[in-house]
């Protein structure tokens, strides 16, 4: 599907540190290798990592041979290309125990709720699927709410079809049939019209379900990105349709978008600053 060309991120060893001195620049070119590595998904060469990083060959690649004897890279044998090396994977699980998402997102679910006055949530992508973990519930007399712990239909709901969206093209396939479930008379229930749905998700960076688990009840929800653009979460509100329209109001969007916009930066993801159609 179409996507916008990103701008050109900064180099890590160029950016500049709201307070104290710059990025070593050593350590800003170990950075931007581990970088490339990671968004290319695949072993990539000297001369190609050099070309992605505008930097001389040699500079790159005494950088790898120094980071291959420390386990962070390893070199395939007959290809000789460089890939994220098993000591990564130490230092993600670690990083893993330590993030919370929940802990993360909390003031900013709070704000959001008193920007927009209506309960927001907080889902995790967790096996193809919207498991809530958060909520801040409208300080309204009367308000909707929804537990954490509910898993929510990827087919018919806000979260689920975020989530579906950055799935692979055979999950997507897989999860779209079985027969979808009709909470109500507005659930979308026909795979294709599904299908076309996600390539807009992606494109403009929001979904709502107007009435499809509730009638007269709508989810307005963006997804949550960490470094690389992969989908960790998605946040958004819910209210009654006639607070909640569909389409969104642009303030209730703003703030919405906004609010994952925060917290993606937050997790070294600059998608939302990028051109949109």
């Amino acid at each position: 599907m179409p996507r916008t060309t990103a701008a050109k991120q900064n180099s890590p060893r160029t950016a500049a540190t709201p307070a104290g001195p710059g990025i070593l620049e050593s350590v800003g070119i170990v950075f931007d290798i581990l970088d490339k590595l990671t968004q290319a998904g695949r072993p990539l060469g000297v001369t190609e990592l050099a070309q992605l990083m505008n930097e001389p060959k040699p500079r790159v690649y005494r950088h790898l041979a120094s980071m291959r004897q420390l386990g962070v890279v390893e070199q395939e044998a007959l290809s000789e290309k460089y890939r994220l090396g098993a000591r990564l994977v130490g230092y993600g699980a670690a990083a893993n125990n330590q993030f919370d998402l929940r802990a993360l997102a909390t003031p900013y679910l709070n704000r959001l709720r008193d920007a927009t006055g209506e309960t927001a949530v907080l889902s995790v992508a967790d096996q193809a699927s919207a498991l809530v973990i958060a909520s801040a519930d409208s300080a309204n007399p009367v308000c909707i709410s929804v537990k954490p712990g509910n898993r929510v239909p990827v087919h018919s709901s806000a979260q689920g079809r975020i989530v579906l969206a950055w799935c692979d093209a055979a999950t997507q396939r897989k999860l779209l049939k079985p027969k979808l479930q009709r909470f109500t008379d507005k659930s979308s229930v026909d795979p294709q019209e599904v299908l076309e749905r996600l390539a807009r998700i992606r494109e403009r960076l929001y979904e709502d379900a107007n009435g499809e688990m509730i009638e007269g009840v709508n989810v307005l929800a963006a997804p949550i990105f960490s470094a690389g653009d992969e989908l960790v979460g998605v946040i958004g509100i819910i209210g009654a349709a006639r607070d909640v329209p569909s389409p969104p109001a642009s303030k209730l969007l703003k703030a919405v978008q906004g609010t994952a916009a925060e917290i993606s930066a937050r997790l070294g993801s600059d998608i939302y600053e990028r051109p949109r159609k």
